[in-house]
């Protein structure tokens, strides 16, 4: 065996060294990654259930951003953020935490608009029932509630998000 066909080996047993390391460093970073997109979808599944097993009506006041209408008391309901065991919170610009979980509805956080135009909620759009979009605070009196749970982290593969996406309909205020 000569000096070059000596070193073509060493150099073909290099790349496949190198590319067999690369391959399992991947496959852990994919495998932690995957975890955590568990951990997300696993939180956002639990957070529509409780919201389904909220009365219709008070869902909108339990998990807005204002504590001051919470249906039993102030500062009673969940609100509209959650923490996700498991997960790291991605930054904002000035280095502050954001939170991991959030419910989002319609409005600004503290009233429910069906006037305004948000294409992730498919509005305008009449909330209430009336048969008309009206630009008033109708948080009193929904029948349809869209709703979007977003989780975002940061992870493995840096900052990541899901979100979920469903519509409440409160049955009752159906009834004439």
């Amino acid at each position: 065996m000569s000096l070059v066909e000596v070193m073509v080996s060493l150099f073909v047993i290099t790349v496949a060294t190198y590319i067999l390391t690369y391959t399992i460093m991947a496959s852990v970073a994919h495998t932690g990654s995957k975890r955590e997109k568990n951990l997300a979808v696993e939180a956002a599944t639990n957070v529509i259930e409780r919201l389904r097993a909220c009365p219709p009506q008070d869902i909108f006041a339990l998990y807005n951003d204002t504590p001051i209408d919470d249906p039993y008391g102030a500062g009673t309901g969940p609100g509209s953020t959650f923490l996700v065991a498991g997960l790291d919170p991605q930054k904002n610009a000035r280095g502050q935490d954001l939170p991991v979980g959030q419910v989002l509805m319609p409005g600004n956080g503290a009233v429910l608009n069906e006037s305004v135009v948000d294409a992730r909620f498919g509005l305008p759009r009449d909330l209430d029932g009336s048969m008309f979009i009206e630009d008033d605070d109708c948080a009193d009196r929904y029948i349809f509630l869209p709703l979007t749970i977003r989780v975002q982290w940061n992870g493995k593969l840096g900052n990541r998000h899901i979100e979920m996406s469903t519509v409440i309909v409160d049955v009752q205020r159906l009834q004439p």
